[in-house]
């Protein structure tokens, strides 16, 4: 709690300012981008119904709410098409939690730019930390790990920015992961964006309570009967405070350069080198075998997808993709692009297998031709990756394609103008106008 309401933006180190702003771009596009989405539309209704005083922009749709409802809103948006940033030591999409309550309070409060960074990165550590200790046995048993762990960073940098007390911040923390939840068996479904949307609507309020007095568990994340005792058994997470301050989380973050599930990329990758290199035609694949970190087989491992969702958590799907197509973006999601009998048809010639000796952003694929030959790619590390990273110019040409879809082109590039300059801005309001559409 001291270390995130004492981050002073002054003190953050460089390359972590520059992480976090490259995050913050990289969510904006996703959550401009999820306002086209049947998704967004039906949250919209319900707002629409529901009302709300114009404190905050829900991006893309052209109207103002509570800040409450637009963290909602924007969080579950950014998350529509999976296309948001990973850090995948915890599983947690660290940005689709957190980033909706900077944006919703620094707009409401007219908060600088500076301070919603330090918000983002004070936020971005705590569900991280968390998820490095807990992250893969919570996937383990069924729990979507942003769902769950998101409501501690939402809590957080709300707190932050809210200029909360040492006092208040712990029962705001409380009151976040008593309402923590999020299963494994949305994936696929709207349910899985609502998880980040819930976990920043449901920090957001619970820094708000405890600001009024409010109070909750003091002891939420350690202890008999805190979340981690109660959903795994694990009553100690010292751990996950090892280094604080002096080691940042989100330089271990991972940008998305395909729309699908993250653990997905490592073979997409695989499959598209094998293409650039033999391009071979559909009908001359016989079969295409993949290894892969086991916890694949655990996310992403729908054999026969119905829809654009599923698709994005089949890996056999991705691996056909990246062989036939060469492309993995938003349309090749689309649900009517599931009926492509190339892609079907290779699809069907996947066997992807766990291999414990890989890490969770590499892959192994062999693809066996009609004629007898066999092709073969390794990747070490996925593209987006903090071992293969994407750059600023990758990260601003994925928002531009993605924000132009809702968003003129001049207001498209007049957003990434104020968003590299971000830690100087002194309304993050401006940002909040500019996406509203």
């Amino acid at each position: 709690m001291e270390f995130a309401l004492g981050l002073e933006p002054a003190a953050l180190p460089a390359d972590v300012v520059a992480a976090a702003e490259r995050s913050l771009t990289d969510w904006l596009g996703t959550a401009l981008r999820g306002a086209a989405e049947p998704l967004a539309g039906a949250i919209s209704a319900v707002i629409d119904a529901a009302g709300g005083a114009p404190q905050a922009t829900v991006v893309g749709r052209g109207h103002r709410t509570s800040a409450l409802f637009a963290a909602l809103a924007n969080g579950a948006q950014s998350h529509a098409l999976d296309f948001d940033d990973t850090h995948l030591p915890s599983i947690v999409h660290g940005a689709a939690p957190v980033a909706p309550v900077v944006l919703a309070l620094g707009e409401w409060r007219h908060r600088p730019g500076a301070e919603a960074l330090a918000a983002f990165v004070a936020g971005f550590e705590v569900e991280t930390r968390v998820g490095r200790v807990l992250g893969r046995r919570l996937t383990d048993r069924g729990w979507h790990v942003t769902g769950v762990l998101g409501h501690f960073g939402a809590a957080a940098a709300a707190g932050k920015l809210l200029g909360l007390s040492r006092a208040h911040l712990a029962h705001a923390l409380g009151i976040a992961g008593t309402q923590a939840a999020g299963l494994t068996q949305s994936f696929g479904t709207m349910s899985k964006p609502l998880h980040p949307g819930k976990a920043a609507m449901n920090g957001l309020l619970a820094a708000l309570l405890a600001r009024e007095g409010f109070t909750g568990p003091a002891a939420i994340l350690d202890g008999p009967g805190s979340l981690p005792d109660t959903f795994l058994g694990l009553s100690e997470i010292g751990r996950a405070v090892e280094d604080l301050g002096k080691r940042f989380e989100i330089l271990d973050n991972s940008t998305k350069l395909y729309a699908a599930c993250h653990l997905t990329h490592a073979t997409v990758d695989a499959a598209r080198a094998i293409r650039a290199r033999s391009a071979p035609v559909a009908e001359a694949i016989e079969a295409v075998h993949c290894r892969v970190h086991p916890l694949v087989l655990k996310v992403a491992d729908h054999r026969a997808p119905r829809t654009g969702l599923e698709a994005k958590f089949s890996v056999a799907f991705c691996a056909a993709l990246g062989l036939v197509r060469g492309e993995a973006g938003e349309a090749e999601f689309a649900d009517q692009a599931l009926g492509r009998p190339d892609v079907a048809g290779v699809m069907a010639r996947v066997t992807p297998e766990a291999d414990e000796t890989l890490e969770i952003g590499a892959a192994r694929m062999t693809v066996r031709l009609t004629d007898g030959r066999a092709l073969e790619a390794s990747v070490a590390a996925a593209r987006g990756t903090p071992g293969n990273p994407a750059t600023r110019e990758d990260v601003e040409e994925k928002f531009r394609r993605l924000a132009e879809v809702v968003l003129p082109a001049e207001g498209v590039g007049r957003l990434i103008t104020m968003l590299r300059g971000l830690r100087d801005l002194p309304d993050v309001a401006g940002i909040a106008a500019l996406a509203g559409g």
